[in-house]
């Protein structure tokens, strides 16, 4: 048995050495390069929506406080709660009785004031009555004076009695002025009473539904240094507004005109919209967080909505239809380290030059001369641009996108636009506007050999899915690369 064994053993050993050798000879004991997979999404055509999303109350239009001028026992109260008003209204009435006293009190008096008047003119006439019989006796006097039938001194006294009736005269008038100025003050006070016993009928200053009332029949009003809140009227309800907190982060890409749709918890499986209507500049700061309120308008001709509800507003900041778009997963994505090629090859340098000069062609609307400008431009920045990766020590394939775009820019302010006529700069002023709401993004895509390849886009407006692609290295239909993950052996 011991003999068997060993003859099994001599002979396995030169097997199991011979098995190595031919595993090692076809090299599969040595550690294999790791494959990968990736994941590509295509670029397609879409819309994008910018939204933001916030909440604030929902409010009437218009809502009036109405309060009460005087103080007093309420008397009666005309309205309730969802009542529909009209201006004019008498919605409560204070007890009307004190009111009343007033004005007959100032009645009283200016009928006093105008007695008193009265009074004064009477006793002018009689001062002029006065003056014209003083007058005549100065006129007997100096007659029977100068025939030395009468004394001086009796010619005296009647000058003298001629001068006091003068001033009688004069203390009349002021008398009379008096009494007039006291019958304006008493019609200024008989209004006033006047005044005060219209306002205890509190009456509505709008058409709208009253939405609130803090006053019942036999309640004490005191209306002191301000008016007591009685009722609030909603001015018509069938359109509301959103009084909605933004957030200092977002307030800059709204404005007016924004389109919004929003929703309420009374409603969860109804939509409604509305529009912005203004952004007040007033902020609002709570904890370090700084909001500004947004308001939006909108329709209520159901009069679902009812003031003090919560809406759960989005607000679309910005739209793009029918646009190319990538997966936001693609500018995201970067290869691992040692995969994927940065540098562009020379032959896809001079395509990218001819595209840009096709691009610029059509949105700038060059003549073919300007044509033959920007691309003897184009290509003599290229060619700098190669040269600076040279001699930085990168290779004569080497191509930096962001030099390039930065030297065109400034070359076409230098070279083109000193020709353009005043339509093409207009359009010109357009795409350079544009140009500064854009941005440049690295994406990479599969190239022959299926290695990952870097390409420049300019990408425009993002929501939280897509972002627009506005131009660059990459076209309608190109596969790229979202993530990666090794291939399972």
């Amino acid at each position: 048995m011991t003999t068997r064994l060993s003859r099994l053993f001599t002979l396995a050993v030169p097997v199991a050495l011979a098995l190595g050798g031919v595993i090692w000879f076809l090299n599969l004991g040595a550690p294999s390069k790791p494959a990968f997979e990736y994941e590509t999404v295509a670029i397609e055509k879409g819309t994008i929506r910018r939204i933001v999303s916030t909440s604030g109350p929902v409010r009437a239009l218009v809502t009036v406080s109405v309060g009460s001028y005087l103080s007093g026992p309420v008397d009666s109260v005309n309205v309730d709660f969802n009542s529909e008003v009209k201006p004019g209204d008498v919605l409560a009435t204070l007890d009307r009785r004190t009111f009343a006293a007033k004005v007959a009190e100032a009645e009283a008096n200016l009928l006093a004031a105008q007695a008193a008047l009265a009074n004064q003119k009477a006793a002018k006439i009689k001062a002029d009555a006065v003056l014209v019989n003083a007058e005549r006796t100065i006129e007997r006097q100096r007659s029977l004076a100068e025939k030395r039938f009468a004394s001086e001194q009796a010619l005296d006294n009647a000058i003298r009695d001629r001068d006091v009736a003068h001033a009688e005269i004069e203390v009349v008038k002021s008398l009379i002025e008096t009494a007039e100025a006291q019958i304006v003050q008493r019609k200024a006070a008989l209004d006033s009473a006047r005044v005060d016993l219209e306002r205890s009928e509190i009456k509505s200053p709008i058409s709208g539904t009253v939405i609130s009332r803090s006053v019942d029949p036999g309640q004490t009003v005191a209306s002191s240094f301000q008016a007591p809140e009685l009722f609030k009227i909603a001015q018509d309800l069938s359109r509301i507004r959103i009084e909605a907190q933004v957030n200092e982060a977002d307030v800059g890409s709204i404005a007016e005109g924004n389109p919004v749709t929003f929703t309420v918890d009374a409603y969860p499986d109804r939509e409604f919209e509305g529009r912005v209507t203004q952004i007040r500049l007033a902020a609002t700061e709570i904890n370090n967080v700084v909001t500004y309120t947004v308001i939006i308008e909108a329709k209520n001709e159901d009069r679902r909505l009812f003031p003090g509800m919560t809406a759960n507003v989005r607000i679309e900041s910005a739209r793009r239809d029918n646009v190319m778009r990538v997966s936001n997963d693609a500018l995201r994505f970067r290869p691992r380290d040692g995969q994927g090629r940065v540098e562009a090859r020379s032959a896809d340098a001079a395509d990218r030059s001819e595209r840009t000069v096709e691009r610029l062609k059509g949105e700038l609307d060059l003549t073919p001369a300007q044509v033959e400008a920007l691309r003897a431009e184009i290509q003599a920045i290229a060619a700098d641009t190669r040269a600076s990766a040279q001699s930085g020590g990168f290779g004569p394939s080497s191509f930096d996108p962001s030099a390039f775009r930065m030297k065109l820019n400034m070359r076409i302010e230098q070279a083109l636009v000193p020709t353009m006529s005043e339509d093409q700069r207009k359009t010109y002023e357009r795409w350079k506007k544009g140009r500064e709401t854009t941005r440049s993004a690295a994406v990479w895509v599969l190239d022959g050999q299926g290695q990952p390849e870097r390409r420049m886009a300019r990408v425009g407006l993002a929501d939280d899915q897509y972002t627009e692609i506005v131009g660059g290295d990459v076209k309608d239909g190109d596969k790229l690369i979202v993530r990666v993950r090794e291939a399972k052996k």
